[in-house]
């Protein structure tokens, strides 16, 4: 398919950009005295205070070394915390002197930010280990990894913004080691590197910090040009990755990084260029932009699946500058990140959060009854569905109706950040996801090692999906979500959807058939104030003659009898019995109450504790509903044969949480 944004790059003369020279490289978002003008806005006070807070810290403390010791630690243990931990501390300290350093009425700001590029300069690597293999120098020569790319993104940008006050040969520095380590493997010696052609953020990333670089930088016009040509055939590799829908495989997090630095390159590009150069159009792009709208369910709680967390700073800069650009419409009410809420302390974000943040394009999130009341990922295979509540308790909720949402996952399990988690669901209440999705673990070396899958965080037995015959779901593209229906009512206000999971379970040798049914809507009978999910596992199973005294039902996780399932319901609530065949989780606003066919299904809850992936630890409550038979309503069967089907069938009831009412399926 031919790219429009190629095209016009054809259709530009080169001349029109040569004959602009350095001049067109003071890009207005780089200025010093406007930088200096926003710091001081009312909305970005609680930001300048923690920066202020950081660089205050930075200049009374010497900077922390990146020891061999700690860059030895990745490949003789497979830890990567503790030189990652230094490592974006001192991009932290970097950044925030950047800014304190504007005030010309600090001089010792200034000189340590001197002191600070001229460190940077000298690293050894500017690539985290774990991205090096086992960290040999031939490893490390002319490679460029995300944090690479970021590190000469950020040199270039500071010593542009403050280019009339730093000493010259830092500035010259700068320029040969972003000339070393960055422009002459990349775009004098072309070498290939595997991220160029990637369809996840690797592309946008490493492909636009050194776009980005190059455009403030590179004195040589040829090489400028080829770093344009280079940078956008990246941006074309990373939008391939995106269906139409705009759907982001890897998560709302991944979509900050990936899509926020082909954002900010087409920016940089689009002023470089006077906007003859312009990446940010068409229906795609406008699809991708709305990506963090609708996995949006309530209160800043996301659908987390893959490596994502539930709770996601959406940089605001990125946010108004989509609004201003693509029409985006934002119902969030505003928030401005600080730099210490993001563990990478990454500058992009920080200076365009300064530069960008307009206040005029965010709504409000009660009042603007959500621009997205739900939304099917047709490319992507997931399904979100919103609503809301009216809530008992007003002081509680602020006199807000409660927003409760469900979500659910197809695709396939050999996606970016891959978890294997097909037909995952979330039930959100009130700004929690009750049943939720575990998110990203711990990066170490073994979560991206082969048997990853095993880790709890990866892993099915993660998730709220069966163990069917004691199989986990597998890896692999061959594993895949068939949507066989998907139906969001224009309100949003019912979902019906069917997914046919077979081929998530190999290793089930007696399975034929598994498909899962949703439901959902506004509750029927029993308390109007709710919102009922319905969820119906069928499990086909192939003819196996048996004899009549042959049982055929088992609870024997190991057995890999045809008949042996567990359901899995995962939550950082533990649930409460109400009675027989009822459970119920109490979560801050809002209750999930779920019934199931005791007779059939015994259950049992255990709690996990783990980490998440900034090493903080949690606990998981795994609550398990295991097939126990006897031969009834739930199984069909030929004369002579084993049960040809079982079915497990669940009612989960959310309502505002003075609100509980006690439910059943038995009605």
């Amino acid at each position: 398919m031919v790219n429009p944004v190629e095209d016009s790059i054809h259709e530009v003369e080169n001349e029109n950009i040569n004959q602009r020279g350095n001049e067109s490289k003071v890009l207005s978002y780089l200025s010093a005295d406007r930088l200096l003008e926003k710091l001081s806005r009312p909305e970005l006070a609680t930001l300048y205070t923690d920066l202020k807070a950081y660089a205050e810290r930075a200049l009374k403390e010497p900077m922390p070394s990146l020891s061999f010791r700690l860059y030895r630690q990745f490949s003789d243990t497979g830890e990567r915390k503790a030189y990652e931990q230094t490592y974006f501390d001192r991009r932290g300290r970097l950044a925030t002197v950047a800014m304190l350093a504007l005030d010309t009425d600090r001089p010792d700001a200034l000189q340590a930010l001197e002191e600070m590029l001229w460190d940077v300069c000298g690293e050894y690597t500017w690539c985290l280990p774990a991205h090096l293999g086992t960290g040999e120098i031939n490893q490390v020569d002319g490679n460029i990894d995300l944090f690479a790319a970021e590190t000469v993104h950020m040199l270039a940008e500071i010593v542009n913004i403050h280019t009339e006050r730093l000493d010259r040969l830092v500035i010259e520095r700068v320029r040969s080691e972003a000339e070393r380590r960055i422009f002459t493997p990349l775009y004098r010696e072309q070498r290939k590197f595997h991220w160029q052609t990637a369809d996840h953020n690797w592309s946008a990333v490493c492909g636009g910090c050194c776009g980005m670089a190059a455009l403030l930088l590179l004195e040589d016009e040829f090489t400028l040009q080829e770093s344009i040509s280079h940078t956008v055939s990246c941006m074309n590799a990373f939008l391939s990755g995106y269906g139409e829908d705009g759907g982001c495989a890897e998560g709302i997090g991944y979509w900050v990084y990936g899509f926020g630095y082909f954002t900010y390159y087409a920016e940089m590009l689009r002023e470089y260029s006077e906007g003859e150069l312009n990446l940010l159009t068409g229906s795609k792009i406008t699809a991708i932009a709305a990506f963090p709208l609708r996995v949006h369910l309530s209160g800043g709680t996301f659908v987390n699946y893959s490596d994502s967390s539930e709770q996601e700073e959406i940089p605001s800069g990125l946010l108004s500058l989509l609004a201003s650009r693509v029409g985006l419409q934002v119902d969030l009410p505003l928030h401005i990140p600080l730099l210490t809420y993001d563990p990478c302390h990454r500058w992009a974000h920080l200076l365009r959060n300064v530069m960008w943040s307009d206040p005029a394009v965010y709504g409000d999130e009660g009042a603007s009854a959500q621009a997205e009341r739900g939304f099917i990922f047709q490319n992507l295979g997931w399904m979100i569905a919103k609503g809301s509540l009216d809530s008992p308790d007003t002081k509680r909720t602020n006199g807000e109706p409660l927003q409760v949402a469900i979500s659910v996952k197809g695709g396939h399990n050999d996606e970016p950040h891959n978890h294997n988690d097909l037909g995952q669901f979330i039930i959100h209440c009130g700004g929690e996801n009750i049943l939720c999705d575990p998110g990203a673990g711990l990066y170490t070396q073994a979560y991206f090692a082969p048997g990853r899958e095993q880790l709890l965080h990866i892993s099915s037995s993660g998730h709220n999906v069966p163990l069917i015959e004691g199989q986990e779901q597998s890896s692999g593209r061959q594993a895949q979500a068939h949507v066989l229906e998907a139906k969001l009512a224009e309100d949003g206000g019912e979902l019906n959807t069917t997914l046919d999971l077979t081929s998530a379970y190999p290793g089930a040798a007696s399975l034929a058939c598994y498909t899962r049914q949703f439901h959902w809507k506004r509750a029927s009978g029993g308390s109007s104030s709710g919102v009922e999910l319905r969820l119906i596992d069928r499990f086909r199973w192939k003819s196996r003659m048996v004899s009549s005294a042959e049982p055929f039902s088992s609870v024997d996780e190991s057995d890999a009898g045809y008949s042996s399932i567990v359901e899995r319901w995962m939550s950082r609530v533990q649930p409460e019995v109400v009675k027989s065949g009822n459970l119920c989780w109490q979560g801050v606003h809002g209750t999930v109450q779920m019934a199931y066919d005791a007779n059939h299904w015994q259950v049992f809850t255990e709690a996990i504790d783990t980490v998440d992936h900034d090493n903080i630890p949690v606990t998981f409550y795994r609550t398990s509903l295991s097939w126990i038979g006897p031969v009834g309503d739930n199984d069909h069967r030929l004369e002579g044969h084993a049960p040809l089907e079982t079915v497990c069938e669940v009612r989960f009831i959310i309502e505002p949480k003075m609100g509980e009412t006690e439910v059943s399926i038995h009605e």
